[in-house]
């Protein structure tokens, strides 16, 4: 076993909240150190790059009324890399690609928009808060692939109240919806750059203890580590595993919340051999791909990406790679396609009680806890959670 360094704070997990929290308390002069199982940082934030293009396989979008994440990018020098999403249209395809609205009856959508004045969110889930605003009929046939694309998992039991959430603030300075010059992953690497922070990955922590000087963790190599805090910032999953010897309670709450393991499978073609206009993205209202999204929205001269999201282990490589072809409208792929896989948490009926529990609990063991399963699945939610973490963490 080899002895690390101590440090102020070790965050467990390079994602999204991980690098967000990490870089708040690197800025206030602490010391952190940050551990991921992967090889890169950056967790559903994972750009693909091929030569000078490069396409998003997990998030993929930046938002004006993301005003966390954009003092982030400001405080880490990428203000320079915004570029604004050309504007396109997106599409749904059944054999074949079709105007958004082109499934959705007028009618019963004109009958039924009333009902959004009288209809609350609150302990109801998207099918039976947006099956009334959009028309039952309407609601099957085309917003529940529509609403399960943008979450991508099934949105019917997903809770209302966390689907789609309004945002009270918003910059005026920045593009309604934005990307990076050099992808998602460029900003990712730009949380970890601080000098106050290291980085180790391919580490894969199986033990976290706490003793009278703060915490140790191991991993499966035979590192130790110590820190005076710990934060982690895994899935629920995991975190319940890592959080077992410190308070069972809380490692039981986590154990029981519900995931839903995505499989993206990546693909960069030249553009003459697609014969579509550029579009955000498609939506499948069959079939087993939740939804095809694009780099159609900041254009190349020579090629066209695209990431396809499915639900893992559901079909086969082959499977898949056969109706990426079909949603292409190509014979074949005649290219390497790339696979990544993610975890989203299934944010139900009962969350905001349960994500109490779990915030009372980790505060009583006096962790830190953060992920895409707190505030939202959103980037914004992400890191809002991680800022009211670094915010706990400056008070204590």
């Amino acid at each position: 076993m080899t002895q690390a360094e101590s440090y102020d704070m070790i965050v467990i997990g390079a994602g999204i909240s991980g690098l967000s929290l990490t870089n708040h308390i690197a800025r206030s002069g602490k010391k952190v150190l940050v551990v991921d199982a992967a090889d890169k940082v950056g967790g559903c934030l994972n750009t693909y790059y091929k030569d000078d293009f490069w396409v998003e396989m997990g998030a993929h979008t930046f938002y004006a009324t993301y005003t966390n994440l954009i003092d982030l990018i400001q405080k880490n020098g990428l203000e320079q890399d915004i570029v604004a999403r050309e504007k396109i249209g997106m599409k749904v395809f059944t054999d074949k690609h079709e105007k958004i609205m082109s499934g959705v009856n007028k009618f019963e959508l004109i009958r039924s928009v009333p009902n959004l004045f009288f209809s609350k969110r609150d302990g109801k889930t998207v099918k039976e808060y947006f099956g009334k605003i959009v028309g039952r009929k309407n609601y099957d046939n085309v917003f529940t692939r529509m609403f399960s694309a943008v979450i991508v998992q099934n949105a019917d039991n997903f809770s209302a109240e966390y689907f789609l959430k309004r945002r009270k603030t918003k910059s005026k300075e920045h593009p309604k919806s934005f990307i990076l010059k050099k992808g998602m992953s460029s900003f990712m690497e730009a949380l970890a750059a601080h000098e106050n922070i290291k980085v180790q990955l391919n580490t894969k922590i199986n033990q976290l203890t706490k003793n009278q000087d703060g915490f140790e963790v191991k991993s499966e190599a035979g590192d130790a580590f110590t820190s005076k805090d710990i934060a982690l910032a895994v899935s629920p999953q995991l975190a319940s595993e890592l959080s077992k010897d410190l308070n069972a309670d809380l490692s039981s709450v986590l154990a029981d919340y519900p995931i839903q393991n995505i499989e993206s499978r990546t693909v960069v073609l030249p553009k003459e051999k697609l014969n579509f206009d550029p579009v955000s993205f498609i939506i499948p209202l069959q079939g087993p791909c939740f939804s095809m999204v694009t780099r159609d929205v900041m254009t190349h001269d020579q090629m066209r990406g695209f990431a396809f999201h499915f639900e893992e282990n559901h079909i086969s490589k082959e499977e898949q790679e056969k109706f990426m072809t079909e949603l292409l409208c190509i014979d074949s792929l005649d290219a390497e396609t790339v696979e990544a896989k993610h975890k989203l948490p299934l944010i139900q009926i009962g969350h905001t009680e349960r994500m109490a529990k779990i915030k009372q609990l980790a505060e009583e063991t006096g962790i830190y806890i953060t992920g895409n399963y707190f505030n939202g699945l959103s980037l914004e939610d992400c890191v809002e959670r991680s800022k009211q973490e670094f915010d706990r963490y400056a008070k204590s």
